[in-house]
């Protein structure tokens, strides 16, 4: 569903697992709020507060009381909505009217959240530093005081109740059996939080990779597909990747140990990188937000479509030639695409011009400069991005040549697609053959780029 079929007047029904405790919201705030962000995290607090105080923790209204309660726009709401759904603190359903139903569920607690391996490494990274994500986890730490060498002097449940007889210790009538019943599908004990869809790798490709000896019964299990898929996500483990370690962790036995299973991919994951944590995977351009709806015809077609149906770390990697990322830049792109909330597509065109014009340097100042303004612009696809990105750079271009005393300046280089525009309105013959040539450039490399691309998926 896009933001823009749900109106400020689309109704909804709304209710909660439970009781938010000041435990709850104290792992909210220092430990989801740094995966999904203040806004996401103050709206699930709204909610659930508001929802706790209404007979049985549900409620109806309308998609205007979000607004006015946050003071945001319902498209801002739309995107923090998913950051809830993603993290696992929130299930949506669609009726058949039109309306929807929200499910909020209570976020772990403190030790459950860090035994995790996803939602701990997911904050290790956002943390900022090995001193950072020690201190959080050491807010929730019990220290259970030292009980060797010491006398146990706590009574047990029949030295208190004396008087109670044997019989009364089974719940063996059929009142009491229905009522534990009854309380077990009112109380489920899942295990519920996020969820990692099944594309993470594919398992078609998986299995053809795998030995006859490994069962396929067993690999395809349920809670074994579960783990494979989670491990594939965090680890960005291809395909091949993923056969070899299936076969590593069930080279001795017939059944798939989880504990083992991520032992030997943690293993795997050390010696490719080393000691420095994974970095979950950036995401491409989200499809409803895609400026290239059909084949690329025109050059600029061809960098939209690039930038489209490529991750902002994937484009970094092609910059750099194919080297290791610089650790920095990779921090930038996080920021931008966490903290300012920018679509991939739209920190692809920033990444192209920031580079073009600072000599292939991300600088940190100017692209949040450039992030924050563009934010509140709500630049969301690729086309909205070069757009502002040619208005923006032909104004600083206007008062550049005002404030030039005298002489032809050098012009510094720009991306084709920013400097075609630019051509049409400069007066010196030499610079459009200057720009087509530009053009013609970096159309060319971006079709190498996209056959590329093809070649590696095939």
């Amino acid at each position: 569903m896009h933001w823009q079929e749900i109106t400020p007047a689309t109704p909804f029904t709304a209710s909660a697992e439970g009781m938010l405790s000041s435990e709850h919201v104290s792992v909210m705030m220092m430990l989801y709020q740094p995966l999904i962000g203040p806004v996401a995290c103050s709206l699930y607090i709204t909610m659930m507060t508001e929802l706790s105080r209404k007979p049985g923790f549900c409620m109806e209204g309308v998609h205007k009381q979000w607004m006015t309660q946050t003071g945001q726009h319902l498209s801002m709401l739309y995107e923090e909505r998913k950051k809830l759904e993603a993290i696992g603190l929130l299930s949506s359903y669609k009726e058949e009217e039109e309306g929807l139903v929200y499910l909020f569920s209570l976020p772990y607690d403190a030790p459950k959240f860090f035994q995790d391996e996803l939602l701990s490494i997911y904050l290790y990274n956002r943390a900022g530093s090995r001193e950072r994500y020690r201190a959080l986890r050491a807010m929730f730490t019990q220290e259970t005081p030292e009980t060797e060498g010491k006398q146990n002097i706590t009574k047990s449940f029949n030295d208190v109740f004396s008087s109670l007889r044997p019989s009364e210790m089974r719940s063996s009538s059929d009142e009491m059996s229905e009522l534990l019943q009854s309380a077990a599908s009112i109380f489920p004990a899942g295990d519920s939080s996020y969820e990692i869809t099944s594309d993470a790798v594919d398992m078609q490709t998986v299995d053809g990779l795998l030995p006859k000896f490994v069962s396929r019964e067993e690999v395809y299990a349920p809670a074994n597909q579960k783990l494979i898929q989670q491990t594939a996500f965090l680890y960005q483990f291809t395909a091949e990747e993923m056969a070899a370690l299936i076969q590593d962790a069930m080279l001795h036995t017939d059944s798939m140990d989880a504990e083992t299973f991520r032992s030997t991919a943690k293993r795997r994951y050390r010696l490719n990188e080393g000691g420095k944590p994974p970095m979950l995977g950036l995401r491409k351009q989200p499809p409803h937000l895609s400026s290239s709806k059909s084949e690329p015809a025109s050059a600029e077609e061809q960098q939209i479509h690039y930038f489209d149906t490529t991750s902002p770390l994937d484009y970094l990697h092609t910059l750099s030639g194919g080297a290791k990322v610089y650790e920095g830049d990779i921090d930038i792109v996080e920021s931008l695409l966490h903290d300012y909330g920018l679509q991939p597509g739209v920190v692809n065109v920033l990444i192209d011009y920031l580079y073009m014009v600072n000599n292939g340097k991300l600088v940190k100042n100017l692209a949040f400069k450039i992030a924050s303004h563009w934010k509140r612009k709500k630049v969301d696809t690729v086309k909205e991005a070069m757009k502002l990105a040619k208005e923006e750079h032909e104004e600083r271009q206007t008062v550049k040549t005002k404030k030039a005393q005298s002489g032809k300046q050098e012009a510094a280089p720009v991306p084709s697609w920013l400097s075609e525009q630019q051509g049409q309105t400069e007066k010196q013959e030499e610079e459009p053959q200057e720009n087509l040539t530009q053009a013609k450039q970096e159309a060319a490399r971006y079709r190498e780029l996209l056959r590329k691309k093809k070649q590696k998926k095939g």
